[in-house]
This record gives structure tokens, sequence and C-alpha cells, in this order.
């Protein structure tokens, strides 16, 4: 399913959309969120191979679930500090963020940005002056981690691919888990199997793959419309009374 032109075009009103797309991410997290009680794991980094693949959106809208979980305070951290987009699908200002925190020794406290969702907090990527592999190998960055935990039960990290650069390597380090994202149609396989390569280290951390764009390669049948089960909008209800 093509979630990220979903994502835009609906951005105004993407917390209370009831799409098939919703519904998919709402089993996915459904799936994590079994593994928070089973493990006690709070903090999951979503990546892909390389850039364009859908991961910020992915990211985005398991934040969006995870809030809507009664008594469950959810983070979405922007850690892409050279390509951020989180700031930009919910319409926050970038300053003020993760690098700024770290370099001028701000409180993580100080940081965090409110939503539409009680539960769902947002740290941006902030004004990076510096190496983004400095501030993810500063012991600064560990103890914010650290600190987050405290507070939120969810933390989900939007983190930069993998083959281009090596912050995801650093920041699989500081997490419990991790989403990979693969875009239907676009990926080439052998991208794919590098970049697991490259995480063997953290192989036992990760904990599936979700497929981008599916909607668009996969046969007809697969489709919802094809079973004759569509979303019916408020305003289309509010005709029918």
């Amino acid at each position: 399913m093509d979630w990220g032109s979903f994502y835009m075009r609906k951005r105004s009103t993407y917390y209370y959309d009831d799409t098939p797309e919703a519904t998919e991410l709402r089993r996915l997290f459904h799936k994590i969120h079994r593994l928070q009680l089973e493990k006690k794991d709070q903090v999951f980094m979503v990546t892909s191979s390389n850039t364009g693949e859908g991961k910020s959106t992915i990211a985005a809208y398991l934040a969006i679930e995870s809030a809507r979980y009664p008594n469950n305070p959810t983070l979405l951290l922007d850690c892409d500090l050279r390509r951020p987009m989180v700031h930009k699908l919910f319409g926050l200002k970038l300053q003020n963020g993760i690098a700024d925190v770290i370099e001028e020794h701000k409180d993580i406290g100080t940081a965090w940005k409110d939503t539409k969702l009680p539960n769902l907090k947002i740290v941006t990527a902030g004004a990076v002056h510096r190496n983004p592999v400095d501030v993810f190998t500063s012991k600064r960055f560990t103890q914010m981690i650290y600190n987050l935990r405290l507070y939120f039960k969810t933390i989900i990290v939007d983190a930069p691919p993998i083959i281009p650069v090596t912050d995801t390597l650093l920041l699989s380090n500081e997490v419990d888990g991790i989403l990979f994202v693969v875009m239907a149609g676009k990926t080439p396989k052998r991208v794919a199997i590098r970049a697991m390569e490259l995480l063997q280290d953290s192989k036992k951390k990760i904990m599936g793959a979700v497929i981008n764009n599916l909607k668009s390669v996969l046969p007809y049948y697969y489709d919802y419309q094809y079973y004759n089960y569509k979303y019916i909008n408020e305003d289309a209800l509010e005709t029918t009374k």
C-alpha cells in the first residue's frame, strides 16, 4: 500500500481516518505491543536499506497507533539527522530537537513537542551543527535514551537508512527492536540483503520487515475492494441518516 502518498494527502485528518492503511498499522503495532508485554521492550527503531522507502511514514503511523492505546505514553524520536522528515509530517518546527539537546546540554524534557493526541509527544531532529556520528556516540545521547525510557512506555525511533551512513548501526546499540522497511517493487533484493548483513551484530533485535507499497505489486485479489469491503467516511454516513 502506498502509505507515503496517502499520509501526505490526508495529513490534516490522519488521526481520525479509518482506512485500510491504518488497519494494517494497527495490526502491526498490536504485534509489537505483545512483545512489549512479554519482553518489556520499549524502544523500537524503524529503518530501511536506502532513502525513499517510506520508513518515516511507517514510524509516524506506528507512533500514532501506539498513542491510541490507553495508558501508553508514546514518543516519536527523529534520529534521521541528515534528512529529517518527522517535523514536516506533523507540521512542527525542526529546532529544539535531539541535536540541540546533545550539543547545547539541554534537558530532554524541554525538547518534546505536543501533538493532537494527548499520549503522543515528538522530539524532532533539531538543528545539526556537527557530524551526526558524534551525536550518536556521545555519552549524553546514551543518557538521553535512558531518561526517555523513564517517561515513555513506547519510543519509536525514525532512523536513517542503513546503506548510505553508519548512523543506524550506532543507534542499534540503544534500541530494543528493529523494524526493516522495504519498498515493494523498488528495493533491489541484493540491496536489502546487504542492509541486513550490516545489521548482523544486531540480528537478535530484528523484529521483521514491513513491506511498503504492496498494493502496486500484488495480484488484484489482495485488494480490499475485491472482497467488497469498502470504508465509509463520516460525511457519507451523515448523508444516509
